[in-house]
Formats: structure tokens, sequence, C-alpha cells
């Protein structure tokens, strides 16, 4: 090996020690947002009663990938919240009924309304879960407001 390739090498393999450093200094870190992230996908669009189900953070919102949890504001309301126990769970796991929940006033189409800490899966993931009274009754809105690395 050339003296240019081993100082390549050692170079690398310093910046890579590095990053890591700087990942471990980081970790635990809350970012706060001025302005929130949204998404069209969940501002004010109507769901029906759903299974727990995957939000791809990073690709939905643009957090970065892996992060550790998010500071959600979330606002619900369903046409039939007055006779129905109307709510949205969001939790980092899949397991049905798992999770932090916001339910819907009990006054018809009027909106529950919750700031957030929701843990993420090892991706940096949340999943969504949906008790509604009916087909597309329930409005749902969030906006991360910041995340924790």
């Amino acid at each position: 090996m050339s003296n240019f390739d081993e100082t390549v090498i050692r170079r690398l393999t310093a910046l890579e020690r590095e990053v890591e450093r700087l990942r471990v200094k980081e970790s635990g870190k809350f970012i706060a947002l001025t302005t929130p992230l949204t998404s069209t996908a969940w501002d004010g669009d109507a769901f029906s009663t759903t299974a727990k189900t995957k939000i791809d953070l990073s690709e939905v919102f643009g957090v970065p990938a892996g992060i550790k949890a998010v500071l959600v504001w979330v606002a619900v309301r369903d046409s039939a919240s007055q006779t129905t126990d109307c709510y949205l769970r969001l939790s980092p796991v899949s397991t049905g009924d798992a999770g932090m929940g916001v339910n819907c006033d009990y006054v018809n189409d009027r909106y529950g309304r919750h700031l957030l800490i929701v843990p993420c899966d090892a991706n940096g993931d949340i999943y969504y879960q949906i008790a509604a009274s009916g087909t597309g009754t329930m409005d749902v809105h969030l906006r991360i407001w910041g995340y924790w690395l």
C-alpha cells in the first residue's frame, strides 16, 4: 500500500471516529422547531377506524431518520363523538391499544387537542391507531414541533 493510501485510510478512520463521537454527544438532544413540520396526509384528512399503522416520519414529515421521540400537536374530531368513544393513539410499537391517546371532544365535530411526546421505534417512526364512529368520520391534524436525537 502506498503512503497516500495509508494517509487516506488514517484520515477516514479518524473521521469515522469523530462522527461517532458527535453522534453520542448529540444523543438525547431536543431540537425545537419555530415552524412545525406538517404533511398533507395529516392536515385534517378524514379517517375511518384503523388498526395500528406505521407513519414513516422521515418520509412523511421530513424529520431525520432514527430520531428517539417527537413533540407532536394533535387535533382530532369525529362527527358522532358524543355517542361513540372516538380516539387516536400514537406509539412506538405496532401493538393494538398501546400508546398515548387523544380523545375527540364529547360534542360532535368539536376538536380535542393535545401536545404529546411520543417515543419512536428504532427507525425513528411511530404508529397510529384510530377508533372512529364511521367511515371517514374522524378528521386528524398532526404537527411536529420538535424531536429528540
